[in-house]
């Protein structure tokens, strides 16, 4: 089953007097289960991609598919419901809210779904522990190093159980040791419970794991 298409997708960007073809013409698929990741140079539209992928944007033309649902046919509210039941994000900026722990940034997610907060608190505990920061979970963002920021990003990624999660270069701030157990931490999620992933990448260490490798150029899947 697909959880994600892409049919004739195009998204373009106004800037000043010239419009930028951020993705032409896309057609993509990405069965449930997957492991890719997306290659290409600075500029060739990876973060775009993604973008659309998780109905963060919308397409300028064509439409995405999300888990059998048309984006293009969801309100703000659905989209919102959608990213927040279906989609796990690991931003290449971190995107942590500043006045939050590290642990409260894990736990907002399921807080906006509602639950018991005894044990939102104990599942983000353990998706820290899982990230190697069970010693750095009540420290603020700016307290942390980028490293340790970016497995914060991930465990928030992780603790929703995303049928779907869309990391932009999830590993480039992370020295070797951290990222191979975070690598091997997404792969067991993929093989275990059957989480679909999609990377912007350029880390040969993670490349060298995918299932799956699409090239894009100038906004094309070359």
């Amino acid at each position: 089953m697909n959880i994600l298409e892409f049919h004739n997708v195009k998204k373009d960007y106004q800037l000043g007097e010239t419009i930028v073809h951020a993705v032409r013409s896309i057609d993509l698929t990405v069965r449930k289960g997957d492991f890719a990741a997306i290659l290409g140079a600075s500029g060739s539209g990876k973060t775009t991609l993604l973008n659309l992928a998780g109905a963060i944007d919308d397409p300028t033309d064509g439409s995405v598919i999300i888990n059998g649902q048309d984006v293009s046919r969801l309100t703000d509210n659905q989209k919102a419901d959608l990213r927040n039941r279906t989609i796990g994000y690991i931003f290449q900026m971190f995107n942590l809210i500043s006045v939050l722990s590290a642990l409260e940034n894990v736990m907002l997610s399921l807080q906006i779904r509602g639950g018991r907060p005894s044990v939102i608190r104990e599942e983000a505990a353990q998706r820290l522990k899982e990230v190697g920061l069970t010693d750095f979970m009540h420290h603020r963002p700016d307290k942390l190093s980028g490293g340790q920021r970016q497995r914060v990003a991930i465990a928030r990624a992780l603790i929703t159980k995303p049928l779907l999660i869309l990391a932009d270069e999830p590993t480039a701030n992370l020295d070797h040791r951290t990222a191979q157990s975070i690598i091997d931490l997404m792969k067991e999620l993929n093989e275990n419970e059957g989480v679909t992933f999609i990377f912007s990448t350029h880390d040969q260490r993670l490349i060298e794991r995918v299932k799956r490798v699409v090239r894009i150029d100038d906004g094309k899947i070359a």
